[in-house]
Formats: C-alpha cells, sequence, structure tokens
C-alpha cells in the first residue's frame, strides 16, 4: 500500500541556513519549497485515479501552502523587495518588475482555478466521480507548473541577484522585520531589532 508520505513528501533540498534574518535567502529558500510543491501536485494529480484519498490529501496541504507561505513570499517581495530596489535599477529592470507582478497575479488565477476544480473532486466524494475531473486537475496543475517554474527562474536569475546589489545591511535588516512582521513573528521581529542595535 501507498501512503500519503508517498505521494506527498519530498526530497529536503532547501537550505537550513536560509533564515528570516537573511531574507534574500529566505526568499531564494522560500523558491525552492515552491518547486517542491508544485512537483507533488505533479505527482498527486497522476494518483487521482488509483490513490485518491491520498491524493486530494496532498494536494489539499499542497494548496495550504501555497495560501500562507505563497502568499506571504508575493508579498515580501512586492512589498518590500520591490519598492525599495525600484528606484536604483533601470527602466529595463523596472519593467521586468512590472512583468514579475503581472506574473504574480497570472499563478494566483492558476491557483484559483486548481482549487475550484479541488474543491470539486472532493465535494463529489467516492460515488461516482466525473472521470473528466482529473484530467482538469491535471491540466490546470499543468498551467500553473509550467509558469511558475519560469517566474522562480526568472527570479533566481535576475530579481535576486537586482536586490543583492541593491540592498544595503539597515534596508535587509528592516527587509528582515517586514517578514516577520507579515508572518505574525511581531516579537521575534523586536527581539532582533533590539538586537541589532
Amino acid at each position: 500500500m501507498i501512503r500519503v508520505e508517498e505521494i506527498g513528501n519530498k526530497p529536503r533540498t532547501t537550505e537550513e541556513t536560509a533564515t528570516l534574518d537573511r531574507p534574500l535567502d529566505h526568499l531564494l529558500a522560500c523558491h525552492r519549497r515552491i518547486e517542491e510543491r508544485l512537483a507533488v501536485l505533479e505527482r498527486a494529480a497522476n494518483h487521482l485515479e488509483d490513490r485518491r484519498g491520498e491524493a486530494l490529501t496532498a494536494i489539499g496541504n499542497s494548496i495550504r501552502f501555497l495560501d500562507s507561505n505563497g502568499v506571504w513570499h508575493t508579498a515580501d517581495e512586492e512589498e518590500s523587495v520591490f519598492p525599495r530596489i525600484a528606484g536604483r535599477i533601470s527602466e529595463e529592470n523596472r519593467r521586468f518588475l512590472q512583468d514579475l507582478e503581472a506574473q504574480h497575479r497570472d499563478a494566483e488565477k492558476h491557483v484559483e482555478d486548481l482549487r475550484a476544480v479541488y474543491s470539486l473532486l472532493i465535494s463529489e466524494g467516492d460515488a461516482r466521480p466525473d472521470r473528466e475531473l482529473p484530467q482538469r486537475f491535471r491540466e490546470a496543475v499543468a498551467a500553473l507548473c509550467a509558469d511558475y517554474r519560469k517566474h522562480i527562474a526568472a527570479e533566481d536569475e535576475r530579481l535576486l541577484p537586482l536586490a543583492r546589489s541593491a540592498l544595503n545591511e539597515v534596508e535587509l535588516k528592516a527587509l528582515s522585520r517586514e517578514m516577520r512582521i507579515r508572518r505574525g513573528l511581531t516579537a521575534e521581529a523586536e527581539r532582533a531589532e533590539r538586537a541589532a542595535r
């Protein structure tokens, strides 16, 4: 018997040193975690007919990750990184930031499509499942994965190097604090700020 863990688990590839104290490394590590969830979605989508319950559990876990960590990640970039570097980069790179924001909106639409089909899969239960839904889900996963992987590659190759060259230590500490607050880690943010003084 195959368990949810075998469908949903993935090899641990993110660096353990990528903490909120090192916000740009944290963003990079988050990209790896998002890619891991995309791979889980692909694997689980291929098991909707033969291991439905396990696949739906893995899918639900991945969607919850995207709805929490994925949302925080986008806010980290759009609210904390982009505004800090926009005034220090070329017009071409500012257009690149605008493209990234548009890609974020596209990813949000893909996740919403995925969530809608997932909800249909959950609501139909085991009684006479619609044979078209697994295929619709696989198509939604394929669209999300294709766009998200290109987006992540662009951020890894271009955004993070831009941010590393533009941001100084004071700004990185402010970015770290904002990321903590965004995640509800306000007390931790305050302790880190006091320690930095």
